[in-house]
């Protein structure tokens, strides 16, 4: 299924990492929008809980590698790890309070882990050198064990998480097979295979995650957008049009700048769907679509609401100054369409609108007083504008669905008696 691009994207800001080499180190094998690639991010690099337990283990093995040894550099080496455990955590905070703010990063909290991965797989090596069994075993599984973490806390950058298991592993492994110890060199038949099995883990993690993420947003966009027309549907409106309203009015409730709501809808779309089919009739609201973007500017919202009908919020609108935008409206869609073998096509579009705070304060009162303006225009003739100021003292409403379902109701249920 291809979309439309949607008209309001909440998360086209730029990626969050600043250094081209962390750039290619958190990114994927291909290539994926800035939401995405910005979840994928964040969900490797803000597990705080994962990182206080990954510096809790780590730290106890520094610790019983200074009792056990007694060597300056042990006890060097448990002051590094309690550095870096500390500035890890202080980087992931930031990080999460800059994106919350919508700030970017410089990836501090990347260029941490790889620095604290070198430190750690030397602390490894020489706790091997020392010949000390149970220091090389307690490595061996720390190692081991931080590696499956890794794969798992990072599935959203394969790269990243592949970088720090080899930074890890490998100079454990170079020092085991150097080491005077008998059969030590066998370990190093293992690595390999070791090293595989964890890329492939990763990727594996990686493309289950990417297809969630990707899931998620489909059924996000499908939920929030007319999959025909790519315009905001009905639901979006209500959360963008209360947003707007919070916005025009002041602490108290008092109107700040006004907001103007159009009503729209097509003159002769339903007659031309019934001559010429559902098709042609989708093609006529493909093109609608396009033509009532480009009368609005970027900060006017535009939304489908069913059928024929669509509204526009106006941020910042006077009454008079949205004559000027509904009249656009109204001469682009009735400019001819060519939609190919029934020749040219002309339809129309009958506008109300209705302005806060005078015609509502509220989204559903300013929409009822917008519908309400545009039945009257299309009373008077269709594709035309009116103002709800402008209404009569008795007007037409809308029809009553839910009277006219029970009506029916109740004539079925006399004729079925």
């Amino acid at each position: 299924m291809t979309h439309a691009h949607p008209q309001i994207d909440t998360h086209a800001q730029d990626p969050i990492v600043a250094s081209w080499m962390i750039k290619w180190l958190v990114s994927g094998p291909r290539p994926q929008p800035p939401a995405i690639f910005r979840r994928l991010l964040l969900h490797s690099q803000t597990k705080s809980r994962t990182l206080v337990l990954a510096v809790v283990s780590t730290t106890i093995l520094t610790i019983i590698a200074a009792v056990q040894t007694g060597a300056a550099w042990a006890y060097a080496w448990v002051g590094i790890e309690v550095a870096f455990g500390v500035a890890r955590y202080l980087a992931l905070l930031d990080m999460l309070k800059k994106q919350s703010s919508g700030q970017p990063t410089k990836g501090m909290t990347m260029y941490l882990g790889l620095f604290w991965a070198i430190s750690y797989s030397v602390g490894c090596t020489l706790c091997v050198m020392t010949g000390e069994w149970s220091l090389i075993l307690l490595c061996g599984m720390v190692v081991a064990g931080l590696a499956g973490g890794i794969s798992s806390r990072n599935a959203g950058t394969p790269r990243y998480g592949f970088a720090v298991i080899c930074i890890l592993a490998i100079p454990y492994t170079v020092a085991m097979i150097a080491s005077p110890i008998p059969h030590m060199y066998l370990i190093g038949l293992l690595l390999p295979a070791w090293i595989l099995g964890m890329a492939v883990l990763l990727f594996e993690n990686y493309d289950v995650l990417l297809h969630l993420f990707h899931s998620e947003q489909e059924n996000k966009w499908l939920a929030n957008y007319d999959q025909l027309t790519g315009l905001p549907n009905r639901t979006m409106q209500h959360q963008c049009f209360a947003d707007l309203l919070r916005n025009a009015s002041g602490p108290s409730g008092e109107a700040r700048q006004p907001l103007t709501v159009l009503c729209l809808d097509l003159d002769g779309f339903k007659a031309a769907n019934d001559r010429f089919g559902h098709a042609l009739g989708d093609a006529v609201l493909v093109a609608v679509a396009e033509r009532l973007r480009s009368c609005v500017r970027e900060h006017e919202l535009i939304f489908r609401i069913g059928g024929d009908e669509f509204v526009i919020l106006l941020p910042d609108t006077s009454a008079a100054e949205s004559t000027a935008v509904a009249e656009r409206i109204i001469a682009r869609i009735a400019e001819p369409l060519d939609l190919g073998s029934p020749g040219l096509l002309t339809i129309g579009v009958s506008v109300g609108s209705a302005t806060f705070p005078g015609d509502g304060r509220t989204p559903d009162a300013l929409l009822r007083s917008a519908d309400h303006a545009m039945y009257e225009a299309k009373r008077r003739g269709k594709g035309i504008l009116v103002h709800c100021d402008r209404l009569p003292e008795t007007i037409p409403l809308a029809p009553d669905m839910q009277a006219e379902a029970r009506s029916a109701r109740q004539i079925w249920a006399r004729s079925g008696a």
